[in-house]
């Protein structure tokens, strides 16, 4: 699983239920997090906070796990336990940067995962 600036690129879209565990190299120049999100709902259309972060305790979705704060050129492990579904995966982290807000969700850093 790669993080970079703003991307969440997965080795491969699916994987078998049961206990997975994710492999995480941030690549990018930014300090980034990875978060498993358990959802039937596209992961651009997440609920959203007023500054462009997905509402972790929005319906419809579960947070299963996460790593927080990945600096870069960093890498770390992520085993869970996942049901077959489908689910989110992306960075959360919200900063400001020359006055502007930049949610890093907001800026594509998501994609779809499903679990059979």
């Amino acid at each position: 699983m790669t993080l970079k600036e703003w991307e969440v690129v997965p080795a491969g879209d699916s994987a078998s239920s049961g206990e997975i565990t994710f492999q995480l190299e941030n690549q990018g120049k930014e300090t980034h997090e990875f978060v498993v999100i358990k959802t039937d709902l596209d992961p651009t259309d997440l609920p959203t906070a007023e500054d462009g972060s997905v509402d972790e305790a929005g319906s419809g979705m579960e947070v299963v796990d996460e790593v927080e704060d990945l600096p870069s050129g960093e890498s770390e492990e992520l085993t869970v336990e996942l049901e077959p579904g489908g689910y989110a995966l992306l960075c959360n982290i919200v900063e400001e940067a020359n006055g502007e807000v930049e949610s890093h969700y907001d800026f594509g850093m998501r994609t779809g995962f499903t679990v059979e």
